[in-house]
Formats: C-alpha cells, sequence, structure tokens
C-alpha cells in the first residue's frame, strides 16, 4: 500500500480524517454508479455506515484500535484520487474494486457489459 494522500502527517485526529475519507469514498461510489448507469439503492450516509461496520470495523477488530484506524484511514485515502480535497471525490481502480467487494459487485458487471 502506498501513501499517495499522506493522511499519516497531519494535525488532524485520526477520526476527522478517516471522517473525510470515508465520505469521500462513499460519494465517490455513489458518482461512479452513477457514471456507469447504476441504481443505487443506499444513500451517503447508508454507503458510509458501510465502510464504518465493514472495512474499518475489519481494520480495528484485527489490529485493536489505534493501529486498525491508522490503517483504515489509510485504506481510504488510498481509495480516492489525491485531489479529494479540491476536486470532487473520485475513486481509485483500487477503491472501485474494495467498493464492489463490499457493495456487490454491481461496478464490475457494469463495466464488463459496457466494454
Amino acid at each position: 500500500m502506498t501513501t499517495n494522500n499522506s493522511n499519516n502527517h497531519s494535525c488532524l485526529p485520526i477520526e476527522v480524517r478517516t471522517a473525510v475519507y470515508r465520505r469521500a469514498v462513499a460519494q465517490g461510489y455513489l458518482t461512479a454508479c452513477e457514471h456507469y448507469g447504476l441504481d443505487v439503492s443506499a444513500s451517503l450516509d447508508e454507503v458510509q455506515m458501510t465502510i464504518a461496520l465493514e472495512l474499518e470495523g475489519y481494520y480495528v477488530r484485527k489490529y485493536g484500535p489505534e493501529n486498525g484506524m491508522d490503517m483504515a484511514c489509510t485504506m481510504l485515502s488510498e481509495m480516492v484520487q489525491p485531489d479529494v480535497l479540491v476536486a470532487a471525490p473520485r475513486l481509485t481502480r483500487m477503491g472501485e474494486t474494495m467498493m464492489d467487494e463490499l457493495l456487490c459487485g454491481r461496478l464490475a458487471a457494469s463495466k464488463a457489459t459496457l466494454h
């Protein structure tokens, strides 16, 4: 995993950074679904909750609260393009893959039919 977004060098608490990246990933996912013509039944809040419970929860359970949150924040930062604070959130290829796994593989199926 690389750290393009340099989230480990910030004066903001890990909880705030994680929340910012969580929202950016969720918005990026919904935007990608819209781009591919997918109808998403989940709201932005529901997608964020899924990310918090599944992805962040996994790291916290596996590595403990401090290390787990740091790892989850790093993972989320890698899932969005590095210009997330100055442009609309867009998922990286890894972000699309991870969100697809979390939310039922809808993007991969759509991209396969579009090519």
